[in-house]
């Protein structure tokens, strides 16, 4: 658990760079994963809640996801895809949704993440900032696997909306965290698939690459039933599209 020691509630992004810019300070978005994710360590918290960066604007083939939007408010959007909508019903329970966001659950980066899987499916970018080196924009795929620089801030998150999507998921419950969950679109280039509970992180891959697919092994399945779950899950998503 963090040991917060200072609390700053900036109004705009430069003043909250400039906060960034410390290293004993971390963002605070929804703070659902905040309260067990940090060490012994002081710190201080910035929130972002005062930013406006709580807006979900949607246009012809594509939408953007501010960082500070609200899970629930994903949930509650008919105009995004209903595969990303069905992925943040999934992603926490209605109590925790009016709480978690989408740039917490991206910074969160959760190999379980049927929402993040969601968001690779959909050929999601996102945008980060920081005062030392100004605004990049990456591919979630990238930033799954590298990881934010010091001092950045996500500020929002774009997906494509275009094509056909499905969504299967196993878990030993309805309402548990799935053991595998695939998420697939189809669009004119090809069908794009969103797999979590493969790896330390959701990953996104090509048809021509999932035969050589190797998922860990842990306490909660093997690598080989987690193979399996991958085979029938994808299936199911191509007869869905099909």
């Amino acid at each position: 658990m963090y040991q917060v020691v200072g609390y700053h509630r900036p109004t705009s992004l430069p003043e909250a760079l400039h906060l960034m810019a410390s290293h004993d300070r971390v963002a605070l978005a929804g703070g659902v994963h905040l309260h067990h994710d940090g060490g012994a360590t002081p710190t201080e918290v910035v929130d972002l809640q005062a930013m406006g960066l709580d807006s979900i604007d949607v246009e012809s083939s594509s939408a953007r996801l501010g960082a500070m939007v609200r899970l629930q408010a994903v949930v509650d959007d008919q105009r995004l895809p209903a595969t990303i909508r069905d992925a943040a019903k999934a992603e926490q329970p209605s109590s925790l949704r009016t709480l978690a966001t989408v740039g917490g659950t991206v910074a969160t980066a959760s190999g379980d993440s049927l929402l993040l899987a969601a968001l690779l499916a959909h050929d999601s970018m996102v945008r980060l900032v920081s005062d030392a080196e100004g605004e990049r924009s990456v591919s979630l795929s990238t930033l799954l696997a590298e990881g934010r620089r010091p001092g950045e801030l996500i500020t929002d998150v774009s997906v494509e909306t275009s094509g056909r999507s499905a969504i299967a998921r196993t878990g030993r419950t309805p309402g548990d965290t799935p053991i595998v969950g695939v998420v697939a679109r189809r669009r004119e280039a090809g069908t794009a698939f969103g797999l979590c509970g493969v790896g330390e992180i959701p990953i996104r891959l090509g048809s021509d690459q999932l035969g050589s697919l190797q998922p860990i092994d842990d306490h909660r399945a093997t690598s080989t039933y987690r193979s399996h779950l991958v085979e029938v899950l994808t299936g199911r998503t191509l007869e869905v599209l099909s």
